[in-house]
């Protein structure tokens, strides 16, 4: 097994897709990190949300997932065959949030802000 060979595939509309000859499609690195806080009502960011769960998806189904410590924060290495996907965060007793991020520099920082559920 010496090196992996790249392959183009043609798809429809004219685009190529790299693939390798194992037919695994190239990936690469990218650390995302950033804070998951609570929303508050008048738009400000308040306390981080301990143990939220962060998971990046790509729209090749590629994902990734993490934790929020007791401060809110969270940091996780992204293998992704495209440079962008979403980022999601949910917590017990709030609304999910999503976000798009993009990876035009190997380190991306994204926060996000959850609204509590009515009542809670």
């Amino acid at each position: 097994m010496g090196q992996r060979a790249l392959v183009l595939v043609p798809l429809t509309l004219g685009l190529l897709l790299a693939v390798s000859c194992d037919g695994a499609a190239p990936t690469d690195a990218f650390e995302l990190s950033g804070r998951v806080t609570a929303l508050l009502e008048g738009g400000d960011a308040g306390d981080g949300i301990a143990n939220a769960r962060v998971v990046f998806s790509s729209d090749t189904r590629i994902l990734s997932e993490t934790t929020t410590d007791e401060s809110g924060r969270y940091r996780m290495r992204v293998l992704t065959d495209v440079p962008f996907g979403q980022v999601r965060a949910e917590a017990e007793g709030f609304r999910t949030k999503e976000e798009t991020v993009f990876f035009d520099t190997p380190q991306r920082r994204v926060d996000l802000q959850l609204r509590r559920v009515a009542g809670e």
